[in-house]
């Protein structure tokens, strides 16, 4: 329902700044040597961040950074998620900007890092920006037997379970015969009931990309287009000018401006939201946020 890092690298801006060079080694790079200060600022900044030590981090920050001294919490929640960053290789560096190539410790997911520092002393770090990217050829996976990857995958989910990383059920199959099936953690933390391979789950946001598939095979079948009105199919959508305006096509991008579901009237009727029908009850009579196509709002409405 909601977006965020969470085992998987999406696009996070963070934003340090240092009154000076923090001595610090980071995973996978030599100590010493000459390096340039975007460079020694970004391995202080990851030594930092991959020891996963609030109180380290925030010492980092409040000493570095008075004004980031709010975003302790965000950068902790981002390093449990993501385990930290495994540096892999330098991509470019000059005396005020450093690229380098990283990857999330907790999965196979790439990122390019970019830090650019002020060009006088003490260097302080202007901005430090990572972006999923795709895994690079040079870092291929090797192929593994089907007895090695249900091997390593156990291990792996064992691991990350024991650690409270990963709580679910699991099924692999190949060529329609299941290869793998286990279960994690607990479906009722308060009555301790666990998973089963049976456990029904939440799937959030999940659901937009079923829901999308489903749409453009309708619209394959011609049984609907992509700038048929909302009103065609809800033809009694309270808001006229909604329904008028607003296209499947506006639905499917997030661009229709129908507005979100989140807020103190969701808080309110939580519970007795259940159909669609008492969604559009609740928000129906809503106008549009912005006239539909003329920009981007990730909406669950």
């Amino acid at each position: 329902m909601t977006k965020s890092w969470s085992r998987t690298l999406g696009t996070v801006l963070l934003v340090v700044a240092s009154s000076g060079p923090v001595s610090a080694q980071t995973s996978g790079q030599p100590a010493g040597g000459s390096s340039s200060p975007a460079e020694r600022q970004f391995r202080a900044w990851l030594a930092v961040f991959n020891q996963g030590d609030r109180a380290t981090l925030e010492k980092f920050i409040n000493d570095n950074y008075p004004a980031g001294t709010g975003r302790v919490d965000g950068q902790m929640n981002f390093r449990a998620a993501t385990g930290g960053f495994d540096f892999r290789k330098t991509v470019s560096a000059t005396p005020t900007q450093f690229t380098a190539l990283v990857q999330e410790h907790n999965s196979d997911q790439f990122a390019s890092a970019v830090l650019t520092v002020d060009s006088t002393e003490p260097h302080r770090i202007l901005s430090l920006g990572l972006r999923a990217v795709p895994r690079p050829p040079e870092y291929a996976i090797p192929r593994l037997t089907e007895a090695e990857l249900v091997k390593q995958l156990g291990n792996k989910l064992d691991d990350d379970a024991r650690k409270g990383l990963f709580s679910g059920a699991v099924l692999i199959a190949r060529q329609g015969k299941p290869i793998y099936t286990a279960a994690y953690g607990l479906a009722n933390r308060q009555t301790g009931e666990p998973n089963k391979l049976t456990t029904r789950f939440r799937m959030g946001s999940m659901n937009k990309m079923f829901t999308a598939t489903a749409i453009m095979q309708l619209v394959q079948a011609g049984k609907i287009k992509l700038d048929d009105p909302l009103g065609k199919f809800l033809t009694d959508y309270p808001n006229k000018d909604v329904a008028s305006k607003v296209t499947i096509h506006h639905l499917l991008t997030h661009t229709g401006g129908t507005g979100d579901i989140f807020g103190p009237e969701f808080d309110s009727h939580r519970l007795q939201l259940r159909t669609l029908n008492d969604y559009i009850k609740l928000y129906g009579s809503r106008g549009l946020a912005f006239q539909p196509g003329t920009k981007w709002d990730y909406s669950n409405y």
